[in-house]
């Protein structure tokens, strides 16, 4: 059985390499969880929807470790991120 993982963006990403992930992975998948009073929306940072869209994305695709690329900005992670807030 393999472990649960989850797609995060990395904590180097820049705001322009955020926009383009968002934009690409919200283009795949329904983004409604990280719009104003969706489940998700909080914390309301960048980085923190930016993940939260990879990662739909990436859920949505299979879990391919190609799913998280997002050219190199993309992080596999075993530590689930809802259990720790960006700031």
């Amino acid at each position: 059985m393999q472990d649960k993982t989850w797609c995060v963006a990395k904590p180097s990403s820049t705001d322009a390499e955020l926009s383009a992930n968002l934009e690409f992975a919200c283009g795949h998948v329904d983004c409604t969880t990280i719009q104003p009073n969706g489940p998700c929306f909080n914390p309301n940072t960048f980085i923190n929807h930016a993940s939260v869209a990879m990662n739909l994305y990436y859920s949505f695709h299979g879990r391919n470790l190609w799913n998280c690329d997002y050219q190199k900005s993309g992080l596999i992670t075993k530590t689930d991120p809802s259990k720790i807030f960006f700031i």
